[in-house]
């Protein structure tokens, strides 16, 4: 392994000796109990931040403490392929170097992004080995691997097998600059003061945000129940449009929030959800003005090929000219943007693929209880979303990614249409036989690629040779623990139950741990535009590994969002550093300036530790009070450090062991055994390495480096048994 800029000559050595020893790989074939963790992938679209090491440190930690208790331990890595956030990334780019997508070839453009994604990758190995990670390496995984790739088939040609994927068109959510249709799970949204515009509508006067959409409008709607609209309903009148006068029907659908302006809305099927709604029930035209750029379309007549924001001004003065606008109020309301790329959302009609969701969504209610959450409360938040499931749009217009392994006939199907009877093969190869209609190979294989999510959410079982039935499928599935942030529960993590119960019957994880974001001291994400983030090489570079590590477990509670800064993990850092630093003098005075054999009193000279043993108990007159109360508090710490890390509370582990170790054993036991030194020094050497052992899991490398100049047997801290608690002291 090639040291790390930020690593030391210490760290970088141990790390290469875990490395070149195989500690870190799973046997699938060992007799021991298997324990597996999944790390959550990484986008590869640029360097790995706080979060990302926040999150794998609390999986190493857990992954190190496992391995100590005996445990065939996999913490698998892998990376994601991030098609939107990747593709975006990309693409600026290309246009610092005066390119775009569109001046190269799908194959030049996959060339050059494949190069790209190489450099990306090698970053993140960077920072994985910098912190300690003891992954599996050998097993490690990229979501457009050949063996991910054949799952992702797999699950395509089941769904449609199924008949649970379909195509068409349907109203969806857009990104004009991503160009690509996406999920309500990948918006944010934006409180915005914007205009809301009272127009004349015939007879009726109505409010809406988005004047520039009227050219789509097929109908008004009020609530049946609004009585002072009764009269109106099922009657068309002549209004003014800013293409003549047409003739409008007015509808009653109680969707219309009767409290929102005058009770009375213009219906656009073609770009929005209700009103698209609306007009299925009511069999009502569809009309598209936006198209997937954000412009007009040709129905807005002189309006057409403006961006949506342009003809919105543009129209005003027309608007006011002709009569229709009546009045202008100011509008609080949220706007919805895409979560990357903070460009406001369109709805429009886009022909796209789909899933039916809920059947996999009823399978996920009913073993949703096998889980472990972590906190308790995702459970029921899960569990609301999964009722309410829409069907799952997997298409997107972008070259990144899985191709739609679906090959059209040109010449017998040149509309792409799908269904069992049409001449379409399902196949991520161009297919080697002839169409059944023509007799010929005139084969073009969709333009779209799938959802990022339609790939991780098989993370779990692809990682392991899904489809096939593998060694380590059977092992390892379903995983011990996973972890994730609260922000992608719904995109990944209930994807991932819902697939792995529809494809496996069984459940992906036991223990899913939801860690707090980290946030700026304003409450904020952090981000590059905000210019807010902390930089996890900077820590290392200042304070070292193993403090950074440290300092990153007080923020580990299950579900709670941290605040920080550079300021305060600066404090932070210093803190656990100092902590090192009284680690190595303790370290000095136990074993560097330990008496002389001579001079240790013979009947404790020759007395071996026994802290494997436990059942073997000297008696209390030969243990000084001293020693005992000591002994009486590292049992409290073994059990009080084990039971933490058992329920993932790595906070309270990592408190529990720095209190000890400083204040009980080195602020007082050193302290009052100095005038008895050589009588105590092998309860000294004990107390120290055990100490270091509840260590290990959180400062893998002073510790390692401290151990191995102790008396201990192993040839590793990494794979030497976790202390054991007992209700006595241990023997000496």
């Amino acid at each position: 392994m090639d040291k790390t800029n930020n690593q030391t000559d210490e760290e970088s050595k141990w790390y290469s000796f875990w490395e070149e020893s195989g500690y870190f790989k799973a046997d699938p074939d060992s007799k021991k109990k298997p324990y597996s963790l999944l790390m959550p992938p990484p986008n590869v679209n640029g360097e790995l931040h706080l979060g990302h090491a926040m999150e794998h440190s609390i999986m190493d930690a857990i992954a190190r403490f496992k391995r100590m208790q005996g445990q065939d331990v996999l913490l698998l890595p892998g990376v994601d392929h991030a098609g939107i956030l990747f593709e975006g990334t990309f693409n600026k780019i290309l246009e610092k170097e005066g390119l775009s997508k569109y001046k190269l070839t799908r194959e030049e453009w996959l060339k050059r992004a494949w190069e790209f994604k190489t450099q990306v990758y090698d970053s993140f190995h960077k920072t994985w080995t910098l912190m300690g990670i003891s992954a599996d390496w050998s097993r490690e995984v990229f979501t457009m691997d050949p063996k991910v790739t054949k799952a992702v088939l797999e699950e395509f040609k089941t769904f449609w097998e199924q008949d649970l994927l379909y195509k068409g068109a349907y109203i969806v959510q857009w990104c004009p600059k991503d160009a690509t249709a996406i999920e309500d799970l990948e918006m944010e949204y934006q409180d915005k003061t914007e205009k809301l515009y009272y127009l004349q509508y015939g007879p009726l006067t109505l409010a809406t945000s988005r004047p520039e959409t009227k050219f789509g409008d097929t109908a008004m709607a009020v609530h049946p129940s609004d009585k002072r609209y009764t009269k109106y309903i099922g009657q068309e009148f002549e209004i003014q449009t800013l293409n003549g006068p047409r003739m409008m029907k007015v509808i009653a659908d109680e969707a219309v929030d009767p409290k929102f302006g005058t009770g009375v809305i213009k219906v656009t099927p073609a770009h929005d959800f209700t009103d698209y709604e609306i007009g299925q029930r009511h069999h009502l035209p569809i009309v598209q003005v936006i198209d997937k750029n954000g412009r007009l379309t040709e129905v807005a007549g002189k309006y057409a090929g403006m961006k949506v924001s342009e003809a919105r001004e543009a129209m005003l003065p027309e608007l006011k000219q002709k009569g229709i606008l009546v009045k202008v109020e100011d509008y609080l309301h949220s706007v919805p943007v895409c979560e990357r790329c903070k460009t406001t959302v369109e709805p429009i009609i886009s022909e796209e693929w789909f899933v039916k969701m809920k059947p996999l969504a009823q399978k996920a209610l009913k073993n949703l209880h096998k889980i472990n959450f972590l906190p308790k409360n995702y459970h029921k938040i899960l569990s609301d979303w999964l009722k309410e499931i829409h069907d799952w749009s997997i298409s997107r217009s972008l070259w990144w990614g899985h191709r739609i392994p679906v090959w059209y006939c040109q010449k017998c199907n040149p509309n792409h249409e799908v269904g069992k009877d049409k001449d379409m093969i399902i196949s991520f190869d161009e297919p080697g036989k002839n169409c059944q209609s023509c007799g010929q190979k005139h084969w073009v294989q969709d333009e779209q690629v799938l959802d990022t999510w339609f790939s991780s959410g098989l993370w779990p079982m692809a990682t392991l040779g899904y489809p096939n039935e593998t060694k380590e499928l059977k092992k390892y599935y379903p995983w011990d623990f996973e972890t994730s942030a609260p922000e992608i529960k719904y995109l990944w993590i209930a994807r991932m139950i819902m697939l792995g119960l529809h494809f496996k019957d069984e459940i992906p994880f036991k223990n899913m741990f939801f860690h707090g974001m980290l946030r700026d001291m304003q409450g904020r994400k952090f981000s590059k535009s905000l210019g807010n983030g902390i930089n996890p090489y900077e820590l290392v570079r200042t304070w070292g590994v193993d403090a950074t590590r440290m300092a990153l477990y007080g923020y580990s509670i299950p579900g709670r969002d941290g605040k920080t800064s550079r300021q305060l993990m600066d404090e932070r850092c210093k803190n656990y550093r100092n902590f090192g630093t009284k680690l190595r003098n303790i370290h000095r005075f136990i074993i560097e300036l330990k008496p002389a054999p001579s001079v240790i009193p013979s009947e404790t000279r020759n007395l071996q530790i026994k802290s494997r043993d436990p059942s073997l108990i000297v008696q209390d007159d030969k243990l000084h009070p001293d020693d005992k109360q000591i002994f009486e508090q590292l049992n409290k710490t073994i059990k009080s450090v084990t039971k933490n890390l058992e329920n993932y509370q790595l906070h309270l582990a990592t408190e529990a062991i720095y209190e000890f170790t400083w204040h009980e054993f080195a602020d007082k036991y050193i302290e009052i055994t100095k005038n008895r030194r050589a009588e105590a020094q092998r309860v000294l050497e004990y107390v120290f390495k055990t100490s270091l052992e509840l260590l290990h899991p959180f400062m893998p490398f002073i510790t390692e480096e401290l151990w191995q100049k102790l008396p201990h047997e192993g040839k590793s801290i990494m794979i030497t048994k976790w202390p054991a608690s007992t209700r006595k002291e241990p023997t000496i």
